[in-house]
């Protein structure tokens, strides 16, 4: 079945391309935002459910995927900055300290609703970062409508000491935890088609 990609994301497009996915794109026009009480895990599953939801409408075929990635400091999640003064406030809150890199996945079969998801989680130590290293950094515009502020595959990388768990992740798109959704979809289906029919009577 055809995979849809409900995500404007450019980085998201590169990781499953350079899986060698094939997919089209249409993405969701969502307004994301926390909701009081939500944790980071359960804010980033509902936006990825929304997302894939909200594409989902609109075809009657195929595999849609949403995805939603947070960068969680002292639990709290740190959201994309909109300005360049935000995104120096928050490289600065990162700096010399360790974090969450939060990547929720849903997956919408559209032939009957059917839907799966999962979070990977990863952490990200950075180095210590001095303000004129902020201030280059930020004025390349890369760090604007990051999470965290940062792309560990672009100038951001520089800044990151270490990490743990999956780099795609980190990206914005484990593909670990897509494959295995991939699969649990794949085996509902093949189930579905080896049910025996009832004959009419």
């Amino acid at each position: 079945m055809g995979l849809v990609l409900a995500s404007a994301s450019p980085r998201r497009r590169e990781l499953l391309a350079g899986a060698g996915i094939r997919f089209d794109a249409i993405p969701a026009r969502l307004h994301e935002h926390r909701r009081a009480g939500e944790t980071p895990e359960q804010q980033a599953l509902r936006l990825a459910r929304e997302k894939a939801r909200r594409v989902a409408r609109l075809l009657r075929r195929g595999l849609v995927l949403g995805a939603d990635t947070l960068v969680v400091l002292d639990g709290r999640p740190l959201g994309k900055p909109s300005s360049p003064a935000r995104a120096r406030r928050v490289l600065r809150s990162l700096s010399g300290r360790k974090h969450a890199v939060l990547t929720a996945l849903a997956l919408i079969d559209t032939s009957d609703g059917a839907e799966f998801s999962g979070i990977a989680r990863s952490s990200v130590s950075f180095a210590e970062i001095d303000d004129r290293s902020i201030r280059g950094y930020v004025a390349t515009g890369e760090p604007l409508d990051k999470a965290g502020a940062y792309a560990i595959q672009g100038g951001g990388g520089r800044f990151v000491k270490r990490f743990w768990g999956s780099p795609s992740n980190v990206i914005g798109l484990p593909l670990e935890l897509l494959s295995r959704l991939l699969l649990r979809s794949s085996a509902r289906r093949d189930r579905r088609r080896s049910r025996p029919r009832r004959c009419p009577l």
